[in-house]
C-alpha cells in the first residue's frame, strides 16, 4: 500500500512539474511575433505564431486573430483559413471579424465571401457553465440597480452658488432644461431643499454600499473557476458591451466605486488590501495557465499603474508666433512628433518585478509595440494604449522645449 501511494506521489508530481509556464514557453514567442508585426515582417511572425500555437490546444483568441491578420497581409488565405477555424469553434462570431475590416488587408474580401458559408458551418457559440451564468446573471441585475441609483442622485441647484439651495434628480436634468418645460413644471422637479437631500443620500449610500460589498463577494468567487478568467472574445469584440464577461463587470464596479470614493477615507480600490493580492494572484495564475495574457492581467491587477505609464504620445504642434523660428524647423506648418512618457529608475526596477510576475514584455519592446500601434498598426490587437494630441505653443522657445528627446515624423 505504501508502495502504491508513493507511486501515485510521484506520478501527481511529475504531472505538475511538467505543467508548462507560459509565461516562459508561450508568451515569449507571442512577443517575438508580435515584434515582426512592428517590423511588418509577416512570415517570421507567422513562424513565431506557428511555434507558440504548437504547446497548447487552446490559444488565445486575440493571438490566433493576429496570426490570421498576419496571413492576410501575406495574402495567403489558405493560410488563414486554419486560425479562422478555430475562432469559429471557440465562439467568435463572423460578423466580429467582419466589424474589424480586417478582410480589406491583402484583398481578401473575395475569399472571405466565398469561405463564409464554411466559418458558419463550424461556428460555435460560446457556452458559459451554469456557475458562471448564475453569478453573471446576479452581477447584471446588480448592476443595473447601480444604473438606477445614477438617475436617482442629484444635481444642486442654482448652477454654480455657493452654497446651492435647492436641487433635482439627475434623471429630470433634462426636462427642467427643455424649453417645452413649463415654470410650473419646473417647480414640481425643483422641490429638494439641501436638508432633503442630506437625508436621501445618506440612505442611498447605506444601499449602494450593500450592492457594491454584494458584486465584490460575487467577482471573488468566480476567481476559482478557470473559465471566468478566459480571455475569451472580450478583445475582439469592440463594438457591444460584454455583459457575460468577468472583465466587463469588474471594470464596471471599480470605475463607479473609484469614481463616488470618498478622499478623507481614503476609498480609491474596490477591494482591500488582502482581497486584491488574492485576486494578483489568480490573475498571475490565469497567465501561468494561458487563460489569460499577460496586458490584460495586468490592466486588472493592484499593480498596474507603472505599465500602464508606459505610452507614446504623437503631437501635431503648431507655433503662433514662427517668425523668430531657426532652421531647426524647416517645416513650420506640419511639426509632428512622438514623444515617450519615460519611467524613472525606480520605476524601471519596479518593471522588471512585475514584468517577471506577470511574464510582461521588456520596456523596450513594449515601446516598439507602443510606437507600432500609435503610427502604423490598424488591425492588430496589441494592446497598446498611446494617443494622439494637438498642441499650440506661443513661440520656437516653447516649441524646442517639447520636442527634447522626441523622434521627428517626416511625413
Amino acid at each position: 500500500m505504501r508502495n502504491i501511494f508513493t507511486l501515485l506521489f510521484i506520478f501527481i508530481s511529475t504531472g505538475l512539474s511538467a505543467q508548462q509556464d507560459f509565461r516562459k514557453t508561450y508568451f515569449p514567442l507571442i512577443n517575438k511575433a508580435e515584434l515582426h508585426l512592428v517590423k511588418e515582417e509577416y512570415v517570421e511572425a507567422s513562424q513565431a505564431y506557428f511555434s507558440a500555437f504548437s504547446l497548447t490546444k487552446t490559444p488565445l483568441l486575440r493571438d490566433l486573430y493576429n496570426a490570421t491578420v498576419c496571413k492576410l497581409y501575406q495574402n495567403d488565405f489558405e493560410g488563414a483559413k486554419l486560425y479562422l477555424f478555430k475562432m469559429a469553434q471557440r465562439g467568435v462570431k463572423p460578423e466580429t471579424l467582419e466589424q474589424r475590416e480586417i478582410f480589406e488587408v491583402g484583398y481578401n474580401t473575395e475569399g472571405w465571401k466565398n469561405f463564409k458559408a464554411s466559418y458558419e458551418q463550424f461556428f460555435e457559440p460560446k457556452e458559459l457553465n451554469d456557475f458562471l451564468k448564475y453569478h453573471f446573471s446576479n452581477l447584471e441585475i446588480l448592476r443595473n440597480m447601480i444604473f438606477e441609483f445614477g438617475a436617482e442622485s442629484f444635481v444642486n441647484l442654482p448652477n454654480g452658488a455657493n452654497p446651492p439651495t435647492h436641487a433635482i434628480k439627475r434623471k429630470d436634468f433634462n426636462a427642467y432644461y427643455s424649453n417645452e418645460t413649463t415654470p410650473e413644471q419646473r417647480a414640481k422637479i425643483l422641490k429638494y431643499t439641501m436638508e432633503e437631500v442630506e437625508v436621501e443620500t445618506k440612505e442611498s449610500q447605506a444601499t449602494k454600499d450593500e450592492i457594491y460589498n454584494e458584486a465584490k463577494e460575487i467577482l471573488l468567487l468566480i476567481m476559482d473557476n478557470p473559465m471566468a478568467l478566459n480571455e475569451g472574445n472580450s478583445q475582439l469584440e469592440t463594438f457591444h458591451t460584454h455583459d457575460h464577461d468577468l472583465f466587463s463587470f469588474l471594470s464596471f464596479f471599480k470605475f463607479n466605486r473609484d469614481r463616488r470614493g470618498r478622499r478623507d477615507e481614503g476609498v480609491t480600490e474596490f477591494m482591500n488590501e488582502s482581497e486584491q493580492r488574492y485576486f494578483d494572484e489568480k490573475l498571475q495564475e490565469a497567465v501561468y495557465q494561458g487563460f489569460l495574457s499577460p496586458q490584460v492581467a495586468i490592466s486588472q491587477s493592484s499593480e498596474r499603474e507603472i505599465p500602464e505609464k508606459i505610452k507614446v504620445t504623437s503631437f501635431t504642434l503648431t507655433i503662433e508666433n514662427s517668425s523668430e523660428c531657426g532652421k531647426e524647423f524647416d517645416d513650420i506648418e506640419n511639426i509632428r512628433f512622438l514623444k515617450k512618457n519615460v519611467l524613472t529608475s525606480d520605476e524601471q526596477k519596479e518593471y522588471k518585478k512585475i514584468k517577471d510576475k506577470y511574464g510582461l514584455e521588456s520596456l523596450d519592446d513594449r515601446f516598439k509595440k507602443e510606437v507600432f500601434g500609435i503610427d502604423k498598426n490598424k488591425y492588430f490587437i496589441l494592446n497598446t494604449r498611446s494617443s494622439v494630441e494637438s498642441s499650440v505653443v506661443p513661440n520656437c522657445e516653447v516649441a524646442q522645449k517639447m520636442l527634447a528627446g522626441a523622434t521627428i515624423i517626416q511625413d
